[in-house]
């Protein structure tokens, strides 16, 4: 019975991770989420409150060499499912711009998949447009707009940084 119940659990978890966005370039480093930031400086914030209230957790990015390719993955609670996110983008090195070219999120745990559709279309509009970021020392934030952004970062504020900081080369040739 141990190792029914055993082989169950890693179908289930090989079967969540089958569910990702292909990547459609070799992933060469890992960036962990490191927070949230405010500004160019990347100085350090509180979780904006719409994160808080929709249990979004960014997980990680991973980057293609030339770190024009990124995917990152978040997870969330909704309607007593646990979600998984998955954004692949294209990053404007030039013009410190990424740009969603796709998307996707499915449940982790087995359940209908159309308990995942509020919090992917949330997350969705948060990229709906190109959004900037900052980039600097192998750490990244992408710029959203939050309801909270001002009471986080101060006057005038109308964006929070996603911020993930590189910590490993992921494939090599």
């Amino acid at each position: 019975m141990k190792k029914f119940i055993l082989g169950l659990t890693l179908v289930s978890a090989f079967s969540a991770f089958a569910q990702d966005i292909n990547f459609g370039a070799q992933e060469r480093w890992l960036a962990q989420h490191g927070g949230f930031t405010c500004g160019a400086a990347n100085t350090a914030t509180e979780v904006p409150a719409e994160f808080k209230n929709k249990a979004i957790m960014f997980s990680y990015m991973t980057t293609d060499f030339t770190l024009d390719n990124g995917k990152f993955v978040a997870s969330y609670y909704e309607k007593g499912t646990e979600c998984r996110y998955n954004l692949v983008g294209l990053a404007d090195n030039a013009n410190f711009v990424f740009t969603k070219t796709d998307s996707a999120a499915y449940s982790i745990n087995g359940s209908d998949v159309a308990n995942c559709a509020e919090g992917k279309a949330y997350l969705d509009s948060l990229f709906a447009s190109p959004v900037n970021y900052f980039y600097g020392r192998g750490a990244m934030s992408l710029q959203v707009a939050v309801a909270d952004s001002a009471a986080l970062c101060g006057e005038g504020a109308t964006h929070v940084g996603i911020y993930f900081k590189k910590a490993a080369k992921t494939k090599i040739d």
